[in-house]
């Protein structure tokens, strides 16, 4: 590179630092009248403020003790709360399995009730089969003999036979 184009590039370097230090400067003085008037804000609050943090102050050591006790309180609570919370918890689980077992206790008692039902009721209609059919066997007998008796009434009434022409159809399948 020749000398005077290096030159000319040393001194843009130069102009360009001396520029950096000038809006260094320019901001630091902003930034100095800034806190300046932030600091002449804040002494007058000070003031205000100071009464109130000394009442704070005197308020926490007085009331130390009472908000210790509140504190120990409500430890005592929440370690009652978690307890009652564990046994509730416990017998929550105690009434599922009661429940559970009367479920099944219940299952197998009907179970056990609908077999006894379903044995009555095949013994009652076996009974009331053999009750029709001992009923109706002498029926029918007598029936039989009622018809026997007729027949023979009704021969006995006519006197005589008829012919062969007048045979009816019994007579014929018996002969």
């Amino acid at each position: 590179m020749p000398e005077e184009t290096f030159r000319w590039v040393i001194t843009g370097a130069v102009l360009i630092a001396t520029l950096c230090m000038v809006v260094m400067a320019v901001a630091t003085i902003v930034m100095y009248r800034v806190m300046s008037k932030m600091q002449a804000k804040t002494a007058g609050m000070i003031d205000s403020v100071e009464p109130i943090v000394e009442t704070v102050k005197r308020l926490a050591i007085d009331n130390a003790p009472k908000i210790s006790g509140i504190a120990t309180r409500a430890k005592e609570i929440a370690d009652n709360t978690k307890e009652i919370s564990d046994v509730a918890r416990d017998q929550a689980h105690r009434f599922a399995e009661v429940g559970r077992d009367i479920a099944d206790k219940t299952k197998a008692q009907v179970a056990r009730v609908d077999a006894v039902v379903d044995e009555t009721v095949d013994q009652v209609q076996h009974a009331g089969s053999n009750v029709r059919e001992v009923v109706m066997k002498p029926v029918r007998e007598a029936s039989g003999v009622l018809a026997g008796v007729k027949a023979a009434v009704s021969a006995y009434a006519q006197g005589k036979r008829s012919g062969v022409s007048h045979v009816t159809q019994d007579e014929e399948m018996f002969i």
